[in-house]
């Protein structure tokens, strides 16, 4: 992919939405999300057992299936991000970046000089086998690979002025259940404190043009903050997503077996 079809949605104020895998180690989810139409799959290298072999595999895979693979890495420093786009990551997401030097930082790291100080290795897991001149992967490289940051504790909803206004942050992030952790009310998400903060970082990340972003597995939750602005949407994992198709469809199979079965005869039935 010469372009990454995320970050256009995003630029256009349009709403991009994907799922993360998380825990089932196969190449094969990042096709399946693709074939129900997400525009992205976010990989977890943060609450994940994946090898970094792993983690390619799904990269490669997401890539031939033309669904953006976006990592998230399991915390900021450079090797871990560096590694990743190596791999042919299309974005990356920051864990728990709380200010704007460390903002700054980030950026610095996904950008090849002058504009950054990531190390250059140009191979087909990046060009998908094309061939290509150093200058025009830097360029593409410097202008379509997405960085979202995720905002999980109170330090980081004080400093969304100066995070957010630097230049290079195409989202900002919401860690919902880490954020609740940190202001002292886990998982109360409808929680006044939490929604005032959940309220303001969609505030300062429109008045930025930063796209806001949710990660839940939660439905109403995600529809809810949808409609208060959020446009990077990860809905649920892997595994979540297959226990419960998994139990509405055997729930379902059980009650139509036990309706069948009082429609029949008592005769039939011996």
């Amino acid at each position: 992919m010469n372009t990454n079809p995320v970050k256009t949605i995003l630029k256009a104020g349009g709403t991009a939405v994907g799922s993360e895998v998380s825990r089932f180690r196969s190449a094969d989810i990042p096709r399946i999300y693709a074939a129900a139409g997400c525009d992205f799959v976010f990989i977890d290298m943060e609450h994940s057992s994946f090898s970094l072999e792993t983690v390619a595999d799904m990269i490669e895979s997401a890539r031939r299936s033309n669904i953006v693979p976006i990592v998230r890495v399991p915390q900021a420093e450079y090797a871990f991000v560096a590694r990743v786009l190596d791999c042919g990551a299309q974005g990356i997401i920051v864990p728990r970046v709380n200010t704007p030097e460390q903002v700054e930082q980030i950026v610095s790291w996904v950008r090849y000089p002058p504009a950054g100080i990531r190390g250059f290795a140009c191979n087909t897991a990046q060009t998908d086998g094309q061939p290509v001149s150093a200058e025009s992967f830097i360029q593409t490289a410097n202008r379509e690979t997405l960085l979202a940051i995720q905002i999980e504790r109170r330090e980081a909803v004080a400093n969304l002025e100066a995070m957010l206004s630097i230049e290079g942050v195409d989202v900002a992030c919401l860690g919902f259940m880490d954020l609740t952790v940190d202001l002292g009310i886990p998982g109360q998400l409808d929680h006044p404190t939490a929604v005032a903060a959940v309220q303001r970082m969609v505030d300062v990340a429109n008045d930025n043009g930063v796209a806001p972003g949710i990660i839940a597995a939660d439905m109403n939750v995600v529809t809810e903050w949808m409609s208060r602005g959020m446009r990077f949407v990860s809905f649920a994992t892997d595994e979540i997503l297959l226990q419960r198709s998994v139990t509405e469809s055997i729930g379902q199979l059980r009650r139509s077996g036990e309706e069948a079965a009082a429609e029949q005869p008592l005769s039939q039935l011996q």
